[in-house]
């Protein structure tokens, strides 16, 4: 197994990234559905993003402080 590079740190923040906006999208969705289903779809996807936000891009931005500060621009250095 090979150590993540930071081209590959890029590549998963932008997928992380992409998911958080569809979450985000679904969350919309939900808070327009009647209180049974919203309740129903509701947790979930706030455990979900909070799992996306809070662990996953935490840790990435722990490893890789950079990605976290330069955005999509960033160039993988580390430093």
């Amino acid at each position: 197994m090979k150590t993540m590079d930071g081209t590959q740190a890029t590549q998963i923040r932008s997928l992380l990234l992409e998911a958080a906006d569809a979450i985000d999208r679904a969350n919309a969705i939900v808070s327009t559905l009647d209180s049974d289903d919203r309740a129903f779809l509701s947790t979930p996807l706030d455990e979900v993003s909070s799992a996306l936000h809070f662990e996953l891009l935490q840790k990435l931005y722990l490893r890789y402080p950079g990605l976290a500060e330069e955005g999509e621009g960033w160039d993988g250095t580390v430093t």
